[in-house]
């Protein structure tokens, strides 16, 4: 018998912006990234503690671990370039982690491409992101830096 999930209010800006394309997940995202790091044994980070660079995966411990700082004026597009000549461009949706008490969802890549510097400010520079499959990793950390686990043309 599978899980029914009842909907909460969706309160954040983005996702109502959004709420079209949104499929929920998961009505709490930080049981999710509690149990989606513990699924696919990733590291754990310091996600518990406060910080700018903190994160909820440890990514020196990532095999492969790559990250540019993505808070340029002006970059936007040239940021969006490198997602879609990243390996991003060839998933279909992006699973998004939210805040406290906020939903998990799957948008479409073309949706998070499209305003993916909103999204970034939506979760509050801190968000868990995997492709539908969860073999593409990113997460977005306080300090304006985009981790991943694949590589993605940022500053150079």
């Amino acid at each position: 018998m599978s899980k029914t999930l009842i909907l909460p209010e969706i309160t954040n800006w983005k996702l109502r912006e959004v709420i079209n394309d949104v499929t929920i997940v998961d009505t709490n995202s930080s049981i999710f990234k509690h149990n989606i790091l513990e699924k696919l044994q990733l590291p754990i980070g310091q996600g518990f503690k406060c910080g700018p660079s903190v994160t909820d995966i440890n990514w020196e411990n990532m095999s492969n671990h790559y990250s540019f700082y993505f808070d340029k004026i002006g970059w936007e597009n040239k940021i969006k370039n490198a997602f879609e000549q990243s390996l991003l461009i060839r998933a279909q949706n992006l699973i998004i982690t939210y805040g406290f008490s906020e939903p998990t969802i799957l948008i479409p890549v073309k949706v998070f491409l499209d305003d993916w510097d909103g999204f970034f400010a939506s979760v509050r520079y801190a968000a868990l992101i995997f492709s539908e499959d969860y073999k593409l990793i990113m997460e977005v950390s306080r300090d304006y830096y985009l981790h991943s686990n694949f590589y993605i043309q940022g500053e150079e």
